[in-house]
């Protein structure tokens, strides 16, 4: 997939969030923490809160994406170049694409 493709697709963080839940929950959220699928929808957060254990919690708990300070959409990307390379990728080269 290359960047204009990226950007067509996951042109906000709301786009890339439901791509994330798709792949990583499919049609049920279940919490990070107690895996408990009782869970209330938090729209407004982009969260969900757990009816089990009573925690509040978004689909990048437990990934790669957890506490990050980037933009999903700039994860997207650095993935689907890492992936397009075919020697392999150095951080540097990464920072300067």
């Amino acid at each position: 997939m290359n960047i204009v493709k990226i950007y067509e697709t996951y042109p906000t963080k709301d786009d890339c969030i439901k791509h994330i839940e798709r792949f990583r929950w499919g049609d049920t959220p279940i919490c990070s923490y107690c895996k408990s699928p009782k869970t209330t929808p938090v729209p407004k957060e982009k969260r969900h809160h757990c009816n089990n254990c009573n925690t509040s919690f978004s689909v990048t708990v437990g990934t790669i994406f957890h506490h990050t300070r980037l933009p999903l959409q700039k994860w997207f990307l650095a993935i689907a170049i890492i992936l397009d390379v075919r020697k392999g990728l150095s951080a540097r080269q990464l920072a300067r694409s």
